[in-house]
């Protein structure tokens, strides 16, 4: 425990009054003990101690103890002459002010590693570690009484980083677009949501106010989309955003309702203000935060932005000859429904944003269907991880890009035969799986996906569960039916029924699957 500091983890620096320390008196300093009539041998004199009136921690040293700051001890200010990087160490001089510094600084973050993931309202939540890179760039003086501005002063300190646990909210665009259109700052609307989250989040974490910091990106160059980052302000991190994970949405829920109940106009320290900024909390939008924590919870529809994201058009691969089923390789057949609808998150690009309700696979091997819900996803994945090759419809371009708001790895990877994409590839327009089961097995569907999203709003999960498990197996005897019979039946506009060439080889596909998959690799 000896080695252990109270205040900070990590390095430590020493502040001390300014010419206290230093090196032992000179020679003609010294009393001459030839002149002593004991005779006692000579000493080494000691260096002078210096007078240390206290510490601090490598994570708050620059932005507390930069040359020019005030540093208040025991109720007494102390002006910072000079920060020694190298010897960790503080010279401070007494000095009474009638002004206050604030540090002026930039930050960013590196995401490292995504540890897991789940859509949360209207936007991605994500857990992992970062790299947390700040600067201070100088600091402002302000008058004690009234806190004027009597000016900015520059500073040239080199940058620190440290990496740590963070969560991030990753916003769709329609979020930004829908704030902008309402005459609302975006950055600023975040900012003030970044802020007040932090200020309730140790209710959550049961931590210092402190232990924990933001950052706002309107565009994270690594995400690609706008972003508000919470992480552990201690290096290595020490768990604490980790405990929020799973309870965001009621730390959102919190922070809306004490932005309501302030009475302020624009903002002010017991809501959006916060005592860190790096920026001088600018720029802050009291009214937006509003706004946008009722986008990002799902308490309105997100509207569609001006430029919707384009979905990229996958490309079909060309199906060839079907060969009989390999044993010894596990065919998983897959199918999933939604808890809500494009509509509701702002566009089919935002699909890992509705959130799974229910999902249903067929193993070959096992033969037998494994049923999933939200909480279960972990286990679903891990299934279709393990399949030689997941046999899914419309798969591409809608069931992976619903669960890769779960899945840190990227199911395009996944070896997969979509029947969708190889129906569109032959015929050049796209046929329901209900057609298709209709006409080549004489099997209907019991349901469609608006009846499931109306049945999820209702509670019926045993409804869904029932309907999403005939879609795998009309999905799972229609790719049979064409193993066995080489085609597919459908009738065409003028009532004629036809055949559709559907000539597969199941071992083709995954070994073309597989030297596709290698190919990315290297």
């Amino acid at each position: 425990h000896r080695g252990v500091g109270l205040r900070a983890t990590g390095a430590s620096y020493a502040i001390q009054l300014a010419g206290s320390g230093g090196p032992a008196p000179e020679e003609s300093e010294r009393v001459d003990d030839e002149f002593l009539s004991d005779r006692r041998p000579r000493r080494r004199p000691r260096a002078r101690k210096p007078a240390i009136i206290g510490s601090i921690g490598a994570g708050s040293v620059m932005s507390e103890c930069h040359p020019g700051a005030i540093y208040l001890h025991h109720g007494r200010q102390y002006r910072v002459v000079q920060l020694d990087l190298e010897q960790r160490k503080v010279d401070v001089e007494p000095i009474f002010a009638a002004y206050f510094t604030k540090p002026l600084g930039e930050r960013e973050t590196e995401v490292l590693s995504r540890t897991r993931q789940r859509p949360a309202g209207s936007f991605l939540l994500a857990e992992g570690r970062v790299k947390v890179t700040s600067r201070i760039v100088g600091y402002e003086r302000r008058r004690v009484r009234g806190q004027e501005l009597l000016g900015t002063e520059p500073l040239d300190l080199p940058p620190s980083s440290y990496e740590t646990n963070a969560l991030w909210l990753e916003l769709p665009d329609e979020i930004p677009h829908a704030l902008a259109a309402n005459g609302r700052n975006p950055m600023g609307s975040l900012h003030a949501v970044e802020h007040a989250a932090l200020a309730l989040l140790p209710l959550f974490a049961l931590c210092d106010r402190f232990d924990l910091a933001g950052i706002t990106y309107k565009l994270h160059p690594q995400l690609g989309r706008a972003a508000i980052f919470l992480y552990d302000a201690h290096e290595g991190g020490i768990g604490l955003v980790r405990s929020v994970y799973e309870r965001i949405e009621t730390l959102l829920e919190t922070t809306l309702a004490r932005l309501a109940e302030c009475e302020c106009a624009e903002g002010c320290p017991a809501c959006v203000h916060s005592p860190r900024c790096s920026n001088g909390n600018r720029p802050i939008d009291k009214a937006g935060a509003l706004e946008a924590l009722g986008l990002m919870l799902g308490r309105e529809i997100l509207p569609p932005a001006p430029a919707p994201l384009r979905l990229e058009a996958v490309v079909a691969q060309e199906e060839e000859a079907i060969a009989a089923e390999q044993p010894e390789l596990r065919i998983v057949t897959f199918d999933l429904e939604t808890q809500r609808s494009a509509e509701e998150v702002g566009g089919w690009h935002n699909a890992h944003l509705m959130r799974l309700a229910c999902a249903v696979t067929w193993d070959s091997i096992e033969r037998e269907f494994f049923t999933a819900r939200e909480h279960q996803v972990d286990a679903l994945l891990e299934r279709l991880a393990r399949a030689d090759l997941v046999i899914g419809f419309n798969a591409h371009r809608f069931d992976y890009r619903v669960l890769r708001g779960y899945a840190a790895r990227d199911l395009s990877r996944l070896p997969t035969f979509d029947l969708l994409d190889a129906i569109h590839a032959r015929l050049g327009f796209r046929l329901t799986l209900g057609h298709l089961g209709e006409e080549t097995l004489g099997t209907a569907k019991s349901a469609d996906g608006l009846q499931s999203l109306a049945w999820f709003k209702q509670g019926r999960h045993d409804e869904i569960a029932r309907y999403c498990q005939q879609d795998v197996a009309i999905l799972r005897d229609l790719f049979g039916f064409a193993c066995e019979h080489g085609h597919l039946l459908f009738r065409a506009k003028n009532g004629e029924r036809v055949r559709l060439p559907m000539r597969v080889s199941v071992a083709e596909i995954v070994d073309r699957e597989r030297k596709k998959d290698a190919r990315r690799m290297n």
